[in-house]
């Protein structure tokens, strides 16, 4: 495999489960990437491939995004948020607890973004900040902006990333990587929307003391173009690889029905198993 190639993943709240399908695949044929770098839910997938749990993957894109406490009233009540992240975090220990030996001596590098609320940038650090004693590196990673609460890292205060980096392909190109693979959870001819006036009011009515989250809200469209452009240029130059769904079922950040998460996820598998002949020459060819 070629050295200086990056696997970068999205996020996207429970559509994830077609990266988790993805990335399971991945693992199966024994597709080993040398870097890695995931936004939010990206993210959090991404732990069990850089610890080789193929299991994990499933308990992490479907049973722990379908259990009660994921979406919804439990965690608005016990969280005060609409995304039940100690609750998601919890269930998946319980049921495929992280295997941290593996995860650090693991071959892949791994970066994290997250978003510095005091400084409001966008920080990378690397998988030796995630240990069996402090996760929160992860969980602000996907503390989504207006619908969990952020979290406390280091000395600062925390939140999802992808109100300004929604793709990671920059940091991927900083690291010296000279093709990309890029998984994405939108369906083809996805366009984000400006966010809508009352997102900007309330907005401003949460965090009325830092002005800069709003305005990078106001421009989040603009920057996801951008990053999107930046990998279709990369793809015509043959730098670049993406995978996205090739249908759509209709799933969104808020899906929390097993089913339709578990044909998502199958979805993601068999997406890439079809491409995987291509994938493999692709990291392999200079």
């Amino acid at each position: 495999m070629l050295e200086q190639v990056g696997l970068i993943c999205e996020g996207g709240g429970t559509k994830a489960a077609y990266t988790s399908g993805v990335l399971q695949c991945f693992l199966d044929h024994e597709l080993y990437f040398p870097y890695a770098v995931g936004i939010s839910a990206g993210a959090e997938n991404l732990l069990p491939y850089v610890s080789r749990q193929r299991e994990r993957l499933r308990v992490t894109g479907v049973d722990s995004a379908s259990q009660k406490g994921a979406v919804g009233l439990s965690p608005l009540i016990h969280e005060h948020g609409v995304f039940g992240i100690e609750a998601t975090f919890q269930f998946i220990e319980r049921n495929a607890p992280l295997d941290y030996e593996t995860f650090a001596s693991s071959s892949t590098r791994l970066d994290i973004g997250v978003y510095n609320m005091e400084t409001n940038q966008v920080e990378y650090y690397d998988k030796s900040y995630y240990t069996k004693n402090d996760q929160n590196l992860v969980k602000a990673a996907c503390a989504l902006l207006l619908l969990t609460k952020p979290y406390r890292f280091l000395n600062g205060l925390y939140m999802d990333a992808g109100l300004i980096d929604m793709i990671p392909i920059e940091q991927s190109i900083r690291q010296g990587n000279r093709k990309h693979v890029f998984i994405s959870t939108k369906e083809a001819n996805y366009v984000r929307k400006p966010a809508p006036k009352w997102q900007l009011r309330l907005c401003s009515l949460v965090y009325p003391k830092n002005k800069a989250i709003r305005k990078n809200l106001e421009k989040r469209h603009e920057r996801y173009q951008e990053q999107w452009d930046l990998i279709t240029r990369l793809e015509k130059e043959g730098k670049a690889l993406v995978l996205r769904p090739s249908a759509d079922y209709g799933i969104t950040r808020y899906t929390n029905d097993q089913e339709a998460l578990q044909k998502w996820f199958d979805l993601g598998y068999r997406d890439t198993k079809e491409r995987l002949d291509q994938i493999i020459r692709f990291v392999s060819e200079e």
